[in-house]
């Protein structure tokens, strides 16, 4: 599935950061790919930042360098307490950022996006984890196989 307008994701023409920092396998023997995917790629996907669209902003980084070296990582987490989106798109989470001026800043996505970016079937592959990586200029998103539902039997 594509995004609008022949897109990945907001943004975002082409796939980026498909190659994973880390591979492992599950107890289940499922596969679980880790990807670093960097917080600018989030600022301008989100509009945070104008670049008009993410490979722009790669093409001259020098311009935008100064809003994107202010932001930390602070925290990433799934918004659990949302309501899902009737269209099936992936779960809601959201990302805290620190600023060098020492405010916050909230940004929210859908993790079907991610998918799409990292070039994985949203039907099936999902997202089941995220955490900030160690340097805080990053989100870690671990991506792995969909599991068949088991119904349970009352």
């Amino acid at each position: 599935m594509t995004y609008p307008n022949d897109k990945i994701a907001p943004k975002t023409s082409e796939p980026h950061f498909v190659e994973p920092v880390k591979t492992e396998n599950t107890t289940y023997r499922i596969e679980r790919f880790t990807h670093r995917i960097p917080i600018d790629w989030f600022l301008i996907a989100t509009g945070r930042i104008d670049a008009w669209h993410y490979e722009f902003f790669l093409e001259n980084k020098s311009l935008f360098e100064d809003e994107v070296d202010r932001y930390s990582v602070k925290e990433v987490a799934f918004n659990y307490e949302r309501e899902p989106v009737s269209d099936g798109t992936g779960k809601s989470f959201h990302i805290i950022l620190n600023d060098s001026k020492g405010g916050e800043m909230k940004l929210y996505s859908r993790s079907h996006y991610l998918n799409w970016l990292l070039e994985y079937d949203e039907d099936s592959y999902e997202v089941v984890a995220m955490f900030p990586a160690d340097d805080r200029n990053a989100i870690l998103v671990t991506i792995q196989e969909r599991l068949p539902h088991v119904p349970t039997e009352p």
